[in-house]
């Protein structure tokens, strides 16, 4: 039986994108990398803005898989 409703956005550790990049929590100034149930990406950096992740074009990057972060 399928799921119901939207997922909710979990943070990860890290996360593949549909371009073959990869974005790591830790790594060129980002604090926390959040992936949504739409695809989307969302990361903070270290002065604490947070932003949608996007192409040179201004279209949000879609993640293909992420590293769970199990606290």
């Amino acid at each position: 039986m399928g799921r119901k409703g939207r997922k909710r956005p979990r943070q990860v550790w890290g996360a593949d994108l549909t371009n073959g990049e990869r974005v790591d929590a830790g790594e060129n100034g980002i604090v926390s990398v959040i992936v949504h149930g739409d695809k989307t990406i969302t990361v903070t950096d270290v002065h604490n803005d947070e932003k949608v992740l996007l192409d040179a074009d201004g279209v949000p990057v879609n993640w293909v898989g992420y590293v769970p972060r199990q606290n």
